[in-house]
């Protein structure tokens, strides 16, 4: 496998200038879950071609949450570049000293082989699409692809998703107790890790990567939300008590009794007062 650069080590972060990870409380836009996450274990692989309503953008958000891009023109086939979070545009002249520039840079693979990651660029005023030369996989809770071209100093960035694989049958439909193996804390991690790398594609292992986070966190909620709802109940059978207790001493009553002799002792002050300036 090629060589995978995790976001949360900071010695492998690439080192950009202005820094291209924005550093915001963004939160990642949401998208509708597969249906086949909740489909019970008996239920058959879907049939028939897939919905023509259902847009690849709603699956596979083209922007990642916390990255900047931006186009020269306004041709939609350009393909966007990397802004820094000050809002100018990322160049790789900007970190890389110009000797290096001569030969692959540091942090990145070469776009072939096991390390390919299938990212054409088109660029203004070109009319057919070039891959990239360049690739760097970030393995960031929302995996993404930092490319480079050589015939050009911009750098560019997008969300790292696997290539579909369409058929006519439809797509198979995987219950959620299928894919538990996926999972980060499941016994065997080790093995399955060792065949997801023999299957010699990083945009897979970003895919298996993205659903371990997302099912970390979503354990992870579960626990809280189950430790709330005994913590809840705790509260609320203690409001009950409560409620009993001021029930016991009749509280409302002896509140409004003293509320009652309050009053009582306004309006007498008050006509002692009037009294007192009439003498």
């Amino acid at each position: 496998m090629g060589r995978i650069e995790d976001a949360d080590d900071e010695e492998s972060q690439p080192a950009m200038e202005g820094g291209a990870v924005r550093m915001s409380c963004a939160q990642e836009k949401q998208c509708k879950g597969s249906a086949g996450g909740v489909a019970p274990a008996s239920t058959a692989p879907l049939r028939g071609p897939w919905s023509h309503t259902t847009s690849l953008q709603d699956w596979y958000p083209a922007e990642h949450p916390f990255i900047r891009n931006q186009r020269d023109t306004d041709d939609p086939d350009e393909t966007p570049y990397t802004m820094t979070t000050s809002r100018y545009p990322l160049y790789k002249r900007s970190y890389m000293p110009a000797v290096m520039q001569r030969r692959k840079p540091l942090g990145f693979n070469t776009n072939d082989g096991v390390n390919y990651i299938d990212y054409p660029i088109r660029l203004p005023n070109e009319t057919a699409a070039q891959q990239v030369h360049y690739t760097q996989a970030i393995m960031a809770p929302n995996p993404l692809v930092v490319a480079l071209r050589t015939d050009t100093d911009k750098v560019f960035s997008k969300p790292l998703y696997t290539v579909p694989v369409y058929k006519f049958e439809g797509k198979p439909t995987y219950p959620v107790a299928s894919l538990d193996y996926l999972k980060a804390d499941t016994q065997g991690r080790e093995m399955t890790d060792q065949l997801i790398d023999r299957t010699n594609d990083l945009s897979l292992k970003a895919e298996v990567h993205r659903f371990r986070i997302v099912m970390a966190e979503l354990d992870r909620m579960e626990q809280i939300l189950m430790e709330n709802e005994d913590t809840w109940g705790q509260l609320a059978a203690a409001k009950l008590g409560i409620i009993w207790q001021l029930e016991m001493a009749d509280t409302v009553e002896c509140i409004n009794v003293t509320n009652d002799g309050f009053v009582d002792d306004v309006l007498r002050i008050n006509e002692e007062i009037l009294h007192g300036r009439k003498g």
